[in-house]
């Protein structure tokens, strides 16, 4: 197995290093400034791990993260959790259940985009000579990630506060994202592709690449064509070319050919491949869990085991490291609370029975939510055995009253569970303390570095596995998607063992669905196949809505799952699948030509605001 890192990426750079306006912020998070930093090139370098590090201020909390969020927005997956998740169980609904759901996303968007301008702006202040592929390399990546900070936001709010320079305006007007803000994400992801080289940095590290901007140049431009330009199958549609910001690394407008050319870069060129069986990329496969597993016994067998954080089909992920600490303001985001988030909902069944304890080996307690909607499984054909290595059916697989029991605090749980994202024991584990090494990681850690249990509970911060963001693979069917050819996209169920398919619209539709289940990209897949301003009617409307009557369990009884106020596609068409803009910065700016709330989320929206938990 692949050397595990504990310690997988650099502590964050402690203070901000531009200000965002009280406008986009009701606090100032900054202590450095552009008056007094950056002093030197090397600064730039403690500048760039501060806006990697941005990526783990969202992760402290799993419900403002854009692939949790996005995740239980989708059909595939309920808010689930327990009876008092009601932030879960509204976001899961297209609602919200207070005004400040969305602050920590909002605050860590705008953090995100400050330094990555501070970066983009202080690069040629120092002398680069004999350096010139750093120099690139830097802008590149910082380039990129401003691109995806943009991207999260308007996928997250729509038309937002933007801007591309040294510090925000004021006030910073919100802009609209079709006309103004995609072009720019566009041109970012295109400078960032154009600076960078391949093989400029050491895969899986942390930085974004070369291929990875590639990746997310077609995600960015497939979500522009298809969402706003109502452009429809990609592969046979008429696009026009994008005109482009001017910017270093950009020449012209972007085309079709160019974002195709750019991923066939990456698959060819970029040094990645797929992982030889798709249930490697998954932790439940390493060597300390994967012996002890009957589903993954053929592995264990030949001596096969995980691919770990970094493999070769990663291409762009969030990192973690043994310091997160339930303390400080960020310090949780360094390990992965959407593993914990995902896990056996905790509790028991009120005959003493508990979930995640050995009889549930390999998976561990978590608190329940994101759970699968019944109808991906019952969509999903059981010949794809992508299906039971993604999805937990944990009463048949576990055994219900034994491995698995359904809580007397569960909600919106049909005992079907993300195992892309599930903590994962061992053998190892200390069964009787869950504080100690109770993850596989926490034995591994336990037994083979000198590593602190910085969290002090294994159970909730023993979760290292990288949340990959960007894989092989979805580039791969990007491709497939955009060109009306089908060899990538048999390439990748090749590696699942299923037989070559032609390209239709409606296959590469499928494929997308069961290979990257549960990672969340479905629900702006879905948005874009559907078009803006789609109606009740529209694709994304009808799937959603399908998840009206789907079978559930509440609190150990079985029932059926119903909207919390109106419908699925009613909220889906009244929003167009945007979030509400956090209140506070409404108020904050004052001024409605300034930043106005989006539609479907005003105060007398009746069916928009979830008060209490929905009992079904």
């Amino acid at each position: 197995m692949k050397k595990i890192y504990l310690m997988a990426i650099a502590v964050a750079f402690t203070f901000g290093l531009t200000s965002c306006e009280d406008f986009l912020d009701s606090s100032n998070y900054t202590e450095a400034n552009t008056s007094n930093y950056p002093a030197s090139a090397n600064d730039l370098n403690k500048e760039l791990a501060a806006l990697y590090g941005v990526m783990n201020q969202y992760c402290k909390d799993p419900l403002q993260t854009p692939w949790f969020v996005n995740y239980i927005m989708s059909d595939d997956a309920n808010g689930a959790g327990g009876t008092g998740d009601v932030e879960s169980h509204a976001i899961g609904h297209l609602m919200v259940n207070k005004e400040g759901i969305f602050d920590v996303a909002w605050h860590s968007t705008y953090v995100g985009i400050a330094r990555a301008n501070a970066i983009i702006y202080a690069v040629d202040a120092f002398d680069w000579t004999g350096k010139e592929k750093t120099r690139n390399q830097l802008l590149g990546e910082a380039y990129f990630m401003r691109g995806l900070f943009y991207l999260w936001g308007t996928q997250f709010w729509g038309n937002i506060p933007a801007y591309w320079a040294a510090a925000a305006p004021d006030p910073c007007p919100q802009q609209d994202a079709e006309t103004v803000i995609y072009p720019h994400i566009l041109a970012d992801f295109y400078s960032a592709y154009n600076l960078m080289q391949n093989g400029a940095t050491t895969q899986g590290d942390g930085h974004a690449t070369r291929g990875a901007a590639a990746g997310f140049l077609a995600r960015a431009y497939m979500f522009y064509q298809g969402f706003y330009k109502k452009a429809g199958e990609l592969a046979t549609a008429n696009l026009a070319d994008v005109e482009l910001p001017e910017q270093e690394g950009v020449s012209g407008p972007l085309t079709k050919a160019q974002v195709v050319a750019a991923l066939e870069d990456a698959i060819n060129n970029g040094g990645y491949k797929l992982v030889e069986d798709f249930r490697l990329l998954w932790q439940y496969t390493n060597e300390l869990t994967a012996p002890d597993y009957p589903f993954v016994k053929d592995l264990a067998d030949a001596k096969k085991f995980w691919a770990g954080n970094g493999n070769s089909e990663e291409m762009f992920q969030v990192q973690f490291g043994n310091f997160a600490q339930w303390s400080g303001n960020t310090a949780m985001g360094f390990t992965n609370m959407t593993s914990l988030y995902c896990g056996l909902r905790c509790d028991d069944n009120g005959a003493g029975v508990a979930n995640g304890d050995k009889a549930s080996l390999p998976f561990g307690q978590g608190w329940g939510q994101g759970t699968i909607n019944e109808n991906l499984w019952n969509d999903w054909s059981d010949d794809d055995p992508r299906k039971k290595a993604t999805i937990l059916d944990a009463p048949t697989e576990l055994g219900l009253g034994t491995g698995f029991v359904f809580t007397t605090s569960c909600s919106e749980d049909a005992g079907y569970y993300n195992k892309k994202w599930m903590p994962v024991t061992a053998s190892g584990s200390n069964w009787a303390d869950h504080n100690d090494a109770y993850t596989w990681w926490g034995v591994y850690r336990k037994a083979n570095t000198e590593a602190a249990n910085n969290n002090g509970n294994s159970f909730q911060g023993d979760h290292f596995a990288d949340i990959m963001l960007l894989r092989l693979a979805d580039v791969m069917l990007m491709h497939s998607e955009l060109t009306g050819t089908a060899d990538q996209m048999n390439k990748v169920r090749a590696r699942a063992g299923l037989n070559p398919v032609s390209y239709s619209w409606a296959n590469i539709k499928n494929e997308r669905r069961f290979e990257l289940a549960g990672e969340g990209l479905r629900f702006n897949d879905l948005r874009r196949w559907s078009g803006k301003d789609g109606g009740e009617t529209c694709e994304a409307a009808v799937a959603l809505e399908r998840q009206n009557g789907s079978r559930v369990n509440y609190t150990g009884k079985w029932t059926t799952m119903h909207h919390a106020s109106s419908s699925w596609a009613k909220r889906y068409a009244a929003t167009d699948g945007f979030l509400q803009i956090p209140p506070a910065q409404i108020k904050i700016a004052a001024d409605e030509n300034v930043l106005k709330q989006n539609p479907g989320w005003g105060s007398n929206v009746a069916d928009a605001n979830m008060s209490g938990t929905p009992v079904y």
